[in-house]
């Protein structure tokens, strides 16, 4: 973990007004500020202290850590905090112990010496649960004075005792405090835990890793530091999924001494609600003692803190770790007897039968049926992963026969749900296994998803040929081969080879209508969640354009397209659906229909959030964005991005993976945030794991090309485009090079503009379209380039008068007025470079919006204006924008899809990041005083 990450992580289960910058934001306006953080060991408040000192450094900050070993030390603290104030020696003398006004007397002058209205006194105590006696009768003295002429004092450490030391100074004088905040801390969940690697130890992870981390962490984030370095791939030889990880064990449970020489009757509630582990009501608690024939004290389990209360009359164990820490503790039959009993009263049914199930030595036929109604209904629920949880957990109670069974449907129905990571630890039990049609496919299915294309090829054509020996004719036959012929496709679309795929595909579809037009029933229930029939040709239809486009074959893809569009037209919501939409939308976008193509995708996301999940769903995701960010919404593109980089490494998509972060990349470009593109881009290559690619060059290409734009090298746009660096690689298009003829453009290479631009025009309608820059704009750079100025106006104004995408029309004004000005025609000059400027702000374009701001006002160095913008982050970047643009807190809530706290904490973060006071001052910073918005 490097210090400079930790500093600038906000702790991600912070309410964005509990975050240390928003705090330190507001010191200047408040008068007397008690702050007080706490939480459990570990869980990251020294690390928010640290990082609110970092935040209020304009201030006069004195901060101090409290220790155990000062605690008998009378006055121990505050001569500490008399040091750091800047007294040298102390201020407890050289002999005797000082009565507390003596050292109250010493210390206030100490504290206020430097200090005035703009620049407050901060006092901070971490670990101050270890504060003596004697420094908080003096603290109490000191800060009730200080607070009315306003002090920020924070006192972090643990309750309750930390919460005893800010009443205790409260309670000195009430009216000297005008705020009073507690923060209280809490562990990480999965998805924090995700980004808390990904931000502190730069280290991308799957949600699913993320959750391992965080059962065998707790959450807290010095046990997941300590859990970090040592992570570890499998032998398995898995490249693709986080799931081959080992996981070391961290440095300990930090709560294996809580609740020792408890009564009999507390420690037997914790005893079972440990075993429920989850949440449980009072009432069932009581009723599972009752079974027991045991006594419980609830209360008494609240008042020692070994319980918490969890929602309307529940309860729950004070943290996970703690509750495992005792369930190991206990004999198995004591947990046995616990489960039976919860089995028995709990309303919850899958609660209750994952009870019966743990409790369980042996599979019997009544549980046998009961599982496999569970998992019925776990799946109906859209609960796929719950139903695999019942049937490993089964499948370690049962027989051998019965073993190897529950191990194949598992990965079927992983398969089915496209989770097959989940499964990928039983590849082992599934090779070791009697070779069958049903048990093959399954590990067909499960094993490719490693990467090791070789054998999932070889494998695959083993199964297709129907006359290989000792071949059994399962009842389902066809629909077995049919899924293995849709899988062979699969893994010849990783190889990058589109040669044999149409043929591939043409024998799916004769397996899927011939299965059509059978009887239509499935002997075998562990089949049933496969994909049917109608899904399979849906999705032969979308990979059909696919290769088709990459082969060339135009007819075929016109063809395909119509047949997919008539198929969507009827098809129900299924991922093959998804799919579909998606290989549509790809067409559509390829051909710059991105509003059509938008509205595919949306349907595409829509589907998913009724539980749906679809082969191609990252793509969706990644084009999606891309699409947002073509139509001028980075703001939406970027919180795509955010949720589809939550599950990017867990999605079965892996394809998708570097997609998603060369979008990133893109968006950082165009926001000038070098350091988060160098980052994205750094990421793209670490998640990449497979030469299938269907967006990736164009998108690798744009985030080339956009981060020369922001730096104004055209020569760094033309080494992106070069021959060198794009030969033999897939491009769908050819509209990036419209950025080529401007780059040729800006350093007079006119004739070779001229050429590029004939080329371009010969392929409008077909390979090239205006997404990036219309023909009128690109004749207006050529014709700038030959110097023939009218020919340039004309164009350029035509160009800015054509309706267009966003980013092509601001471009358009841009040149328009940059050149109306060189051309000393001012006034209309500035009239476009401020139509310009409006449009550069809606998209958040910083360097864009700092070289028209120098265009408009000779006096602005484009140096200093990016200087102070290189520090905010993206989000803050684009509420700066919005806030200079006169748009309220409310209104940029509304437009970016934030709450108005999170607003209002970043307005405070850029205001603070900045050195500035006012929303005036920040929109002096990023508009020319010589004009005003309503201009």
């Amino acid at each position: 973990m490097t210090a400079t990450a930790e500093r600038h992580y906000p702790h991600p289960s912070l309410d964005a007004p509990d975050q240390p910058t928003a705090l330190a934001a507001n010191i200047q306006s408040s008068g007397g500020m008690l702050v007080t953080v706490t939480g459990l060991p570990g869980v990251g408040k020294s690390t928010w202290a640290r990082q609110f000192v970092a935040a209020a450094g304009r201030h006069k900050v004195v901060a101090v850590t409290a220790d155990a070993f000062e605690k008998d030390f009378a006055f121990g603290l505050v001569d500490k905090l008399a040091h750091a104030a800047g007294e040298p020696l102390g201020i407890l003398g050289e002999t005797g112990t000082p009565d507390p006004l003596t050292v109250a007397q010493r210390l206030l002058p100490a504290l206020a010496h430097g200090t005035s209205a703009r620049r407050r006194l901060v006092v901070l105590v971490d670990n101050a649960h270890w504060i003596d006696d004697a420094s908080l009768a003096v603290l109490r003295f000191v800060l009730s004075r200080l607070a009315h002429g306003g002090v920020c004092a924070v006192f972090s450490g643990l309750a309750p005792r930390t919460q005893e030391v800010s009443a205790h100074i409260f309670d000195a004088d009430e009216t000297a405090w005008d705020v009073t905040r507690r923060i209280q801390i809490e562990p990480l969940e999965a998805s924090h835990v995700r980004g808390y690697v990904s931000n502190v130890h730069d280290r991308e992870i799957s949600l699913r890793l993320a959750q391992r981390i965080r059962d065998q962490s707790g959450g807290i984030p010095v046990l997941i530091d300590a859990l970090i370095p040592s992570l570890q791939q499998s032998g398995m030889g898995n490249t693709h999924w986080d799931e081959g990880i080992v996981l070391h064990s961290s440095a300990g449970n930090p709560f294996q001494q809580v609740g020792k020489g408890e009564s009999p009757s507390l420690a037997a509630t914790v005893e079972i609600v440990s075993v429920l582990h989850d949440a449980v009501s009072r009432i069932e608690l009581a009723t599972v003692a009752e079974r027991l024939g045991e006594t419980i004290d609830v209360d008494g389990a609240l008042a020692a803190g070994v319980l918490v209360q969890a929602g309307e009359g529940a309860v729950a164990p004070f943290h996970d770790l703690y509750s495992s820490h005792v369930v190991a503790g206990l004999h198995e039959d004591r947990r046995r007897r616990i489960q039976h009993a919860a089995a028995a009263v709990l309303e919850n049914p899958h609660r209750a039968f994952l009870l019966r199930l743990d409790a369980a030595t042996t599979l019997s036929g009544s549980l046998l049926t009961e599982l496999h109604e569970m998992v019925e209904l776990a799946v109906k629920d859209g609960d796929a992963e719950r139903a695999i949880g019942y049937l490993r957990t089964a499948s370690t109670r049962a027989d051998s026969a019965q073993r190897d069974d529950l191990i194949v449907e598992a990965c079927l129905l992983a398969a089915a749900n496209l989770i097959s990571p989940t499964v990928i630890d039983l590849i082992p039990d599934l090779e070791r296994m009697r070779t069958s049609p049903v048990r093959d496919l399954a590990l067909l299915q499960t094993r490719q998803i490693t990467g090791d294309i070789q054998w999932a090829r070889s494998f695959a054509a083993h199964l297709m040929d129907a006359d290989r020996p000792g071949v059994d004719r399962h009842p389902d036959h066809l629909l077995l081969q049919m899924h293995v012929s849709m899988m062979s496709v699969m893994i010849q679309l990783t190889t990058d080879d589109y040669t044999p795929i149409i043929g591939m595909l043409e024998r799916t579809r004769t397996l899927a209508t011939e299965l059509q037009s059978g009887p239509g029933d499935v002997s075998d229930r562990r089949l049933l969640p496969l994909f049917t029939a109608e899904e399979v040709l849906l999705r032969c239809i979308g990979l059909t354009i696919v290769a088709a486009a990459r082969l060339g074959d135009h007819q075929r893809v016109t063809t395909a397209l119509h047949d997919l569009s008539a198929a969507i037209s009827t098809a129900q919501e299924s991922p093959a659906l998804i799919d579909a939409l998606t290989c549509r939308a790809g067409v559509l976008a390829g051909v710059g229909a991105v509003t059509e193509a938008t509205i595919d995708l949306e349907s595409a996301l829509t589907i998913a959030s009724h539980g749906v999940a679809g082969w191609s769903l990252g793509h969706a995701r990644a084009l999606l964005a891309y699409c947002y960010w073509v139509l001028g919404r980075p703001t939406d593109a970027t919180s795509l991005l955010d949720t589809a980089s939550l599950v990017a490494l867990d999605n079965i998509d892996v394809s998708s993976r570097p997609l998603l972060y060369l979008m990133r990349a893109i968006i950082a470009a165009d926001s000038g945030d070098l350091d988060a593109h160098t980052h994205a881009l750094r990421t793209a290559k670490d998640v990449t794991v497979t030469d299938y690619d269907t967006f990736g060059v164009e998108l690798e290409l744009l985030a080339a090309v956009q981060r020369a734009r922001a730096i104004g090298s055209p020569q760094e746009v033309l080494d992106a485009l070069s021959d060198e660096r794009i030969s033999g690689r897939w491009l769908a298009g050819s509209s990036i090079f419209t950025y080529k003829v401007d780059a040729l453009a800006s350093l007079g290479r006119a004739e070779e503009a001229d050429r590029e631009l004939s080329r371009l025009r010969a392929l409008a309608g077909q390979r090239w379209t205006p997404i990036y820059g219309s023909l009128e704009w690109l004749e207006g750079r050529v014709a700038e380039a030959y110097e023939l100025t009218e020919d340039a106006l004309k164009a350029y104004r035509s160009a800015s008068r054509t309706p267009s995408l966003p980013a092509p029309h601001a471009q358009a004004l841009y040149d328009l007025g940059r050149y109306l000005i060189e051309t000393r025609h001012e006034a209309n000059g500035r009239r476009a470079l401020r139509s310009a400027l409006a449009a550069f702000r809606r998209l958040a374009a910083i360097p864009a919006i700092v070289r028209t701001l120098t265009l408009l006002d000779g006096s602005v160095d484009s140096s200093s204006q990016a200087g102070p913008l290189d520090g905010l982050t993206s989000r803050e970047r684009e509420v700066a924008a919005n806030a200079a643009n006169g748009l309220t807190n409310a209104e940029i809530a509304k437009l970016l899809y934030l709450s108005i706290p999170t607003v209002s904490f970043h307005m405070r973060n850029v205001l603070a990041k900045l050195g500035l006071s006012s929303r005036r001052e920040l929109r002096s910073l990023l508009q020319p005083e010589s004009w005003t918005p309503s201009t």
